[in-house]
């Protein structure tokens, strides 16, 4: 069993990341880090934990006990683990806190979207930071064309996400991130993003359309996405519009490919901002660094559809 804690266990991004260990087939949790809720049950802090046999919130971490650390916040008691990781070399080290991408340089941690870097992921990396949930959906709709060589233009970028998340989102450290991504897919990247944060009553969603312009037909971009992604698991495509409740929930990310003029392509990417990008991320990462099937525990599914729902409702409109 993977022996794992959790520094900043309060956070809500913790709970998430908790939802989905507690039925990880191959975990065990034995450390939730928070000070201020020592002593304390997780019901206490995170909803769905009622009867549940779950260890109680605590002020003491030895990272020479477990497997795998889980940073969910940006204290030093995080800061302190990571430096020190050395001095573990068993121990995996995953950073879900913010800022997350600017950690990477200096801790030697990779990047940990798989349908980006996985190579790195399986081959000996302990120390990975998850994406943001914006830029995950973004590159993972990008980086199959960016590896082709078959990006020429400036991008325009609009992200639709919650009011709270799309708060914390920086436009300039965002564009950061995605461009070192696409650069590392194809060294000659050079284009502009124009990135435009829309606060939006959204749900669980966060939707990331791209507009490019581009002289390929959607049956060759058909063709690109499928030789990058014919054996990753939570990537899908699609020429239609997918509700948000297709995602919510779950570890997928569905790109919807169109041609919406002569000498366009756009690419819209829609995930759970608080699972993709986050708390399904972290786990997927674990997975990797344990040589894992990657889907183990992560065979997630949106539990909520009504009777009444239908495929049209749950439809975003960018005109709204």
């Amino acid at each position: 069993m993977i022996k794992v804690g959790i520094i900043g266990a309060e956070k809500p991004e913790a709970g998430e990341l908790l939802r989905i260990l507690i039925n990880h087939p191959e975990v065990e949790i034995t450390t939730l880090y928070s000070p201020s809720y020592n002593g304390r049950q997780v019901s206490s802090c995170h909803h769905g934990f009622l009867g549940e046999s779950i260890v109680e919130f605590s002020d003491k971490i030895d990272p020479s006990e477990l497997d795998t650390v889980f940073i969910a916040d940006e204290s030093e008691i995080g800061e302190n683990v990571m430096r020190m990781s050395e001095d573990y070399p068993d121990l995996r080290i995953i950073d879900m806190s913010a800022p997350r991408f600017e950690h990477m340089d200096a801790h030697g941690m990779e990047y940990g979207l798989s349908e980006a870097n996985r190579k790195s992921l399986v081959r000996g990396a302990r120390l990975a930071v998850v994406p943001s949930p914006a830029a995950a959906v973004a590159l993972t709709a990008l980086n199959p064309l960016a590896l082709a060589g078959m990006i020429e233009s400036d991008i325009d970028i609009d992200i639709a996400l919650p009011h709270q998340a799309a708060n914390a989102v920086d436009i300039q450290s965002l564009s950061k991130e995605i461009k070192f991504m696409l650069s590392k897919s194809h060294p000659d990247f050079d284009s502009q993003l124009r990135i435009n944060i829309i606060p939006s009553d959204i749900g669980r969603a966060i939707r990331v359309r791209m507009l490019l312009r581009s002289p390929l037909a959607t049956d060759e971009v058909d063709r690109v996405f499928e030789s990058v992604y014919d054996d990753h698991s939570f990537v899908a495509t699609s020429h239609s519009d997918i509700g948000n409740r297709e995602v919510e929930g779950t570890n997928k990310c569905v790109v919807t490919i169109n041609k919406p003029g002569a000498g366009l392509l756009e690419l819209q990417g829609i995930g759970d901002v608080y699972l993709r990008g986050g708390a399904a991320t972290a786990a997927h990462i674990m997975n990797l660094f344990f040589a894992l099937d990657e889907k183990v525990g992560l065979k997630l599914k949106n539990s909520c559809f009504g009777m009444e729902d239908s495929h049209s409702d749950s439809q975003f409109s960018w005109f709204a």
